[in-house]
């Protein structure tokens, strides 16, 4: 039987970073890949299918759209099988966004996470910052630290 993830405090949170906007050599650092479309797996939680984009060894990546779906409670399951999960396609909470049942859905599965001890990725491409309250003020704010390629300038 799975524990429910609202358990006690957290003994050794792992903490996982939000990264703008998630390029190749942003995730790399991290030994994140975005995966190959042949990755992609259905898995059974709570006995209903859920479309997960990778799901090998300690890592499970989810696009924001397939995690909303799924019902907060069930993550339990999911978060004892994947220490490491990556969210990807995280819209900024503005506008009709923030404060809908959706957004609010995903803030109570990342507290349930942190809950969990899982090791939070969150890709999105341009995410406003957080207040002290919210659960992904927790997270490590990584922004792009690209440079641009070499032969272009910017005019002067």
């Amino acid at each position: 039987m799975t524990e429910p993830l609202s358990g006690g405090p957290q003994s050794a949170f792992r903490p996982g970073r939000i990264i703008i906007p998630g390029t190749a050599r942003q995730l790399g650092t991290f030994g994140l890949f975005v995966p190959a479309p042949g990755q992609r797996r259905t898995l059974e939680v709570a006995g209903k299918p859920l479309a997960v984009k990778s799901a090998e060894g300690d890592l499970l990546w989810i696009g924001f759209p397939e995690l909303r779906g799924a019902a907060a409670g069930d993550m339990a399951s999911l978060a004892a099988r994947f220490g490491q999960w990556v969210v990807d396609g995280i819209p900024a909470p503005a506008g009709p966004v923030a404060g809908s049942p959706e957004w609010q859905k995903f803030l109570d599965i990342v507290d349930r996470l942190f809950a969990a001890d899982v090791t939070l990725f969150l890709i999105g491409a341009a995410l406003p910052e957080f207040g002290a309250d919210s659960p992904l003020s927790l997270l490590l704010r990584v922004e792009s630290d690209e440079e641009l390629p070499a032969g272009q300038s910017s005019g002067s």
